[in-house]
């Protein structure tokens, strides 16, 4: 996690400094790797420390975090970027900033109990676990909860592994119709959050809007992000993260299909607010919905893969899968007639 953010930060700042588009594009591209790996790490993480009674609540919560991001984001883009010469540089100096956290992290972010006995350092494990329920005791507690005894030998323990030996285990035999389930997920949802969020400001300005009024339509469709995963934190504990998943999905196309329908600004608006509350609710479930399902050998692999296929997929897969299409089930019609094509197509159906 502090690798990550340093990447991200430092990478983020030259970027502020880039004397062309193509120091800019490729600073940014570094930039990424960090964020990539970050939001990959956060919720194993976390996963790792919460009791299973509120896991759910608080990775879905701590996703929800990142709404705050997009809408600082907007924020940056409506009074900064599109009000000054160098706005873009300014925006990127501060979202620098934050490498000031690792000063924090350095000093106070523990290693995971699970991580460690599962590299066999069972004191430090021990040491984990007695500071937080020292911290849990000194809030006023006169009592902690009976501890519940787990085989360690049912949840993946083993020596610690390569990283093609953790890819290959989430293709095993044992994971391999949860990852595919995961990685198809992390697809679809992906594709529709990057197309929608990437296609808006296009939308906004086809109705005739200025930049400065896009940028604030996007903060208000930005802002329903917030109880869009806050809700769903809320309902995966009560409805399981799996049917948490399921609904919001539904109701997501249920926007969509609004959206596509919408005329006026308002209508727009409206509609765009519901898809981006939907689809990042969607996205609470999946972030505490995927950590969960792998073993803490892999837990973290197995996380990353499913959001990088996801990303991957969102631009490339979708490609290959029309390709496909077209090469096994189209048929060749240069230098043939109409009529020799309708016989061949007649001679398919039969066949």
């Amino acid at each position: 996690m502090m690798y990550a953010l340093a990447i991200y930060c430092a990478a983020t700042l030259v970027a502020a400094f880039a004397a062309s588009w193509h120091m800019l594009f490729w600073w940014r591209v570094i930039a990424s790797v960090g964020t990539g790996a970050e939001g990959a790490i956060i919720a194993p993480f976390l996963a790792e420390f919460v009791p299973k009674k509120h896991r759910g609540r608080f990775i879905g919560s701590v996703a929800g975090f990142f709404s705050f991001g997009f809408v600082s984001a907007a924020l940056l883009g409506y009074f900064v970027v599109a009000r000054f010469d160098d706005g873009w540089r300014i925006a990127q100096v501060l979202t620098a900033l934050p490498i000031v956290m690792l000063l924090w992290w350095r000093r106070s972010l523990p290693e995971t109990p699970r991580w460690l006995l599962q590299r066999g350092r069972t004191a430090e494990a021990k040491a984990v676990v007695e500071r937080m329920e020292a911290d849990a005791m000194a809030d006023g507690r006169t009592s902690l909860p009976a501890i519940e005894s787990v085989d360690l030998s049912a949840v993946g323990v083993r020596e610690r592994g390569s990283f093609g030996r953790n890819l290959a285990a989430l293709v095993s035999p044992a994971m391999r119709r949860t990852t595919a389930m995961l990685w198809i997920l992390w697809l679809t949802i992906t594709f529709s959050y990057y197309e929608f969020f990437t296609w808006i400001p296009t939308l906004l300005a086809d109705q005739g809007m200025t930049i400065a009024k896009s940028f604030g339509y996007t903060i208000i469709i930005y802002l329903a992000q917030i109880p869009g995963y806050y809700s769903a934190a809320f309902v995966s504990e009560k409805l399981d993260r799996k049917w948490t998943i399921v609904v919001y999905m539904l109701l997501g196309g249920g926007a969509a299909y609004v959206l596509s329908q919408a005329g006026s600004d308002a209508s727009i608006m409206f509609a765009g607010c519901l898809l981006s509350f939907f689809m990042n609710g969607t996205y609470a479930g999946i972030y505490a919905y995927t950590p969960e399902l792998y073993p803490t050998a892999f837990r973290t692999t197995g996380m990353g893969a499913a959001s990088a296929f996801g990303r991957l997929g969102g631009t490339t897969v979708i490609l290959v899968i029309g390709a496909l299409v077209v090469g096994l089930l189209g048929i060749a019609t240069a230098g043939k007639s109409l009529e020799q094509l309708t016989a061949e197509e007649m001679d398919r159906a039969g066949s």
